[in-house]
């Protein structure tokens, strides 16, 4: 009896220490508010013209801890980090491309209009960014929170019902002017604007070049999830990330200037080239001018 108990408890020690362990589930932090921000700004092409565009950013947040990022590109992201995702992916790039050949009209609405995401961590005192240059070449950067050194006004005015205080602010090569809700204790905003006692719901630069306008804010414990397929980004520096996508704009190497897309039918579908400027907007920017 005693042996077959030894045998027993031997077996199940096996079975214990030679079952595949389970994934270690990742834990994120979780928001105390989202906002809904209109994005609105001028931006170059590499056509080297100046485009108007407006489009919706998120910005989930609670007291330590934010993301902000654009819907659309986290769920191009997501398909692009999986096989069957990424067949997806390119069966809709083929559409564009088909369609473009066959009526000279680029419907790309589904791409999205902005692919940088932006981490903001009280706990470790950094900003993360990333973005893309194109379709392909992904970076990111690190700098540390608590860069901007705010001046607040005497001003006021409504904005969705919350009253909010003036601000300015001298960042990375452009003015800003900001107004922020202390009724919302978060202290948080658009892009890497923060630090201000209260929700910033509004801001603009100077240039009227970009601006982000709240249209919309909730409760929510929505999970800050990490970008996908993080490791694909490349570290670089700030400066370094702002040269390479002004090369980019200026040099016309994008697939809206030349795609070569593989056709069902095994086949090839080639962009023609378009027209360059030759007068290029040069005096519109991105959202920082201080690479220069």
């Amino acid at each position: 009896m005693l042996n077959r108990i030894i045998v027993l408890l031997a077996a199940i020690t096996v079975v214990t220490f030679s079952a595949p362990a389970k994934k270690k589930q990742v834990v994120y932090p979780r928001a105390e508010i989202r906002v809904s921000y209109l994005c609105h700004e001028e931006h170059l092409k590499t056509d080297a013209k100046a485009y108007t565009a407006e489009y919706q950013m998120i910005l989930l947040a609670n007291a330590m801890e934010s993301k902000f990022f654009n819907q659309k590109c986290e769920y191009i992201d997501s398909l692009r980090s999986t096989p069957s995702g990424k067949a997806i992916y390119r069966k809709m790039m083929g559409n564009m491309a088909r369609g473009y050949v066959e009526t000279g009209v680029l419907n790309d609405d589904f791409l999205p209009p902005c692919t940088m995401y932006v981490y903001k961590s009280k706990n470790d005192s950094i900003i993360t960014f990333f973005d893309r240059n194109g379709s392909s070449s992904a970076h990111y950067y690190t700098e540390p929170l608590g860069q901007i050194q705010w001046q607040i006004g005497d001003s006021t005015k409504t904005i969705l019902g919350y009253e909010c205080v003036a601000a300015a602010t001298d960042y990375h090569g452009r003015h800003w002017e900001a107004w922020f809700a202390p009724e919302i204790p978060i202290q948080d905003g658009p892009w890497k604007l923060c630090g201000l006692p209260g929700l910033i719901l509004e801001a603009r630069d100077s240039t009227g070049q970009h601006s982000f306008t709240t249209d919309g804010i909730e409760m929510s414990d929505a999970e800050m999830t990490q970008v996908y397929d993080k490791k694909k980004y490349e570290k670089v520096s700030r400066i370094e990330m702002l040269l390479a996508q002004r090369k980019f704009l200026l040099s016309g190497d994008s697939m809206t200037r030349m795609i070569i897309q593989d056709a069902p039918d095994g086949g090839k579908i080639e962009f023609p080239e378009s027209e360059r400027n030759d007068k290029p907007d040069l005096h519109v920017d991105f959202l920082e001018t201080d690479y220069r």
